[in-house]
């Protein structure tokens, strides 16, 4: 009896650690690193995030480090990097942007159109300085030859600048997967909307989000509580007549998920669990739970539109879909993508099996 208890402690422990240390659900292969030189200027114009404006003039600074170190010493207010890449062949994908860390807020644009930010500018002034960054930037953002990446930085104590790396863009080799890729702009509406599951509930006065990111990157800073997602799409001929599954993530922290009106998944404490949720009895970190839901057969339509409602509930700090990948895959596609994520097996389901026995 004694060594089952310590074994019940030894478990509750784990789950713990799992949840300050989760699993990733996404394999990033690195495609560029981009430390070293850019252009930078101190003040602050929002025509320094376009693609045509000549950074001729400006200085050089070396990223990763404070610009405090490298003659701005003293300075706080509002500074500009730039950086120019090329690319001979446009990415076929969306490509992830990892940035160490950045004192004290920043907003990244891609050839002049805004990709996300981290922590707030003046008047809502709020430090992320020890945030790593991670940006999903659209594949429809990137052209043949020379893109620019801006990145307009708010530092109003200390060291400025961007601090640490990685400052790399890698694809993520999962999407290759996932043969309807549902990324991008979905309709969006925090509180609870009545009827938002409805397969025709009329969505035209919601706004637009970015999937996957953290709503409080898209606009909707401090915002705790209900919000809800929706999505349409037609499906392509090489998915009709098969199993299907719908991932959607990670989503901070729980939802409820239908499709064309449909309850078919969720992660919440008593609720219906995702295929990939860990845990027993409900005791599971939410936030870092998988999505992955089976379609049933019949529910979706072969041939016309077909929509997704996600209802979200985050219960304090940061919110949303937040992580990809989000698409729908065949069931045998699903089976090789969970083991391309779980190389080894789960801690939890292994230590599970122990205590049982």
């Amino acid at each position: 009896m004694i060594a089952k208890t310590l074994k019940y402690f030894l478990f509750l422990y784990c789950l713990i650690v799992a949840g300050i240390m989760p699993a990733n659900s996404q394999i990033l292969q690195e495609e560029q690193f981009l430390g070293g030189n850019w252009k930078f200027s101190i003040g602050d114009d929002q025509q320094w995030k376009n693609l045509d404006y000549d950074d001729s003039e400006w200085q050089n600074i070396r990223v990763p480090a404070s610009w405090e170190s490298q003659g701005y010493n003293g300075y706080n207010g509002y500074a500009w990097y730039r950086k120019t890449i090329r690319f001979d062949i446009v990415p076929q994908n969306d490509l992830i942007f990892k940035i160490g860390s950045i004192d004290d807020a920043d907003e990244v644009y891609v050839n002049g159109r805004y990709v996300g930010h981290t922590g707030g500018m003046p008047p809502n002034t709020r430090t992320a300085y020890n945030t790593e960054r991670y940006y999903t930037i659209p594949q429809s953002y990137w052209q043949k030859g020379n893109n620019v990446i801006a990145i307009r930085v708010y530092d109003y104590y200390n060291d400025g600048g961007i601090l640490n790396g990685p400052v790399t863009l890698y694809s993520n080799i999962t999407d290759e997967l996932v043969p309807l890729n549902l990324s991008g702009t979905w309709k969006f509406a925090i509180h609870n909307q009545r009827g938002g599951e409805r397969a025709d509930y009329n969505d035209s006065q919601w706004g637009d989000i970015k999937v996957p990111s953290y709503w409080e990157s898209e606009g909707w800073d401090g915002f705790d509580g209900v919000a809800w997602y929706r999505k349409k799409f037609t499906l392509p001929d090489e998915l009709k007549g098969q199993e299907l599954i719908l991932l959607l993530g990670k989503i901070d922290d729980e939802d409820k998920t239908w499709l064309n009106g449909t309850r078919i998944g969720g992660v919440s404490p008593g609720n219906v669990r995702s295929s990939l949720a860990r845990g027993i009895e409900g005791s599971y970190q939410s936030h870092t739970t998988l999505r992955a839901y089976k379609i049933p057969n019949g529910l979706i339509n072969l041939n016309n539109e077909n929509t997704i409602a996600v209802r979200v509930v985050d219960t304090g700090i940061d919110g949303g879909i937040y992580e990809g990948p989000v698409g729908i895959m065949t069931k045998v596609q699903f089976e090789k993508f969970k083991k391309m994520i779980q190389k080894n097996p789960d801690i939890l389901d292994v230590f599970w099996e122990w205590l049982k026995n």
